[in-house]
């Protein structure tokens, strides 16, 4: 297809295959490096049961990358129609960055699934980063909300909203967890407060820019 061009290797023991795709960002410096440290990492890829793997020290020149991750299958669908069989030995292997990615144990399927197409897109060589953000949120202004026990996996434009849109709301509440999972909530009380991980047992108030400023940082470190 035009524009887009995929990649493959063996494993080492020659009964699995590492694909790399790109669309209209191919680089074949880049995607050879990922494919050698995949098959130099073949065993650490392929054990476990974990949806989404990683393995961190992932360098390559001019890029930005810190991570090689890897999806298995059932995650990607590479291959799901046009050829079962390869697909159920087939691990899409990408480039990406530690913020990316929670703990194995913070994924189901449909969450694993989810990042992997929506927010990982991994056939995008050139990307930059979109952490891993999960947010509870409930606004008695706006009636919006998502406050199930397991909350929603979303980008971090949405979640700035939300904050944004605390503004005024008495008795509504933004709780998010980065990567790392740490859980911070931000209540509306004439102010913005805020309480977490980072802020021991207690809470402080701030103002708008600083409750963004600290929720990019806690997303990124």
């Amino acid at each position: 297809m035009p524009g887009l061009d995929f990649a493959a290797v063996l494993s080492e023991d020659r009964r699995h295959v590492f694909q790399v795709n790109a669309r209209d960002s191919y680089d074949e410096g880049l995607v050879r490096a990922l494919l050698v440290a995949a098959r130099e990492n073949s065993s650490r890829l392929l054990s476990g049961d974990a949806l989404l793997t990683t393995i961190p020290g992932f360098r390559h020149p001019g890029r930005d990358f810190d991570v090689l991750a890897a999806a298995r299958p059932g995650v990607h669908r590479y291959h799901e129609v046009q050829q079962p069989e390869l697909q159920k030995v087939t691990w899409a292997v990408f480039p990406g960055y530690e913020c990316e990615f929670a703990g194995p144990d913070h994924y189901s399927v449909e969450d694993a699934r989810e990042s992997f197409i929506r927010f990982l897109t991994p056939a995008n060589l050139d990307r930059a980063p979109v952490p891993f953000l999960r947010v509870r949120y409930d606004n008695t202004v706006t009636k919006g909300g998502a406050d199930g026990p397991d909350g929603v996996l979303v980008k971090p434009e949405t979640l700035y909203r939300e904050l944004e849109l605390l503004d005024g709301a008495p008795g509504s509440f933004v709780e998010f967890e980065n990567f790392r999972g740490q859980v911070f909530r931000v209540e509306w009380d004439v102010d913005w407060i805020l309480s977490g991980a980072a802020e021991g047992n207690g809470a402080r108030r701030l103002r708008l820019d600083d409750l963004l400023a600290f929720a990019a940082k806690s997303l990124h470190a």
